[in-house]
């Protein structure tokens, strides 16, 4: 680990302020030998060259045509989605706490 990525337990209790988190004194050694560790993790990320393999080296992806198919369509969308609104399916909403207004739970 470098000098300038020591993790001191002042670092610690820093970075569990920013995240609004209480690291008890009792843990505060045991946090900063993790933090220490993932930090020195990091630095050996550094020593990995930038460069990648050489462009002889890569092979190129192959490519299938990209030709449409029909698929089940309306039937299909009918099928599956819980209730249709201008026919486009419409499902229940997945955020926030209540449904809205004509939606179901």
């Amino acid at each position: 680990m470098s000098e300038s990525s020591t993790v001191s337990p002042e670092i610690v209790r820093q970075i569990a302020a920013l995240a609004r988190l209480r690291v008890p004194e009792a843990e505060l050694p045991a946090w900063t030998q993790q933090l220490s560790r993932i930090v020195a993790y990091i630095d050996q990320l550094r020593e990995i060259p930038e460069e990648g393999p050489g462009v002889s080296d890569v092979l190129p992806t192959p490519l299938r045509a990209d030709e449409p198919l029909a698929g089940p369509g309306l039937p299909a969308l009918k099928a599956n989605a819980p209730r249709l609104s201008h026919g486009l399916g419409a499902v229940p909403r997945v955020v926030g706490g209540r449904p809205a207004p004509g939606e179901n739970s």
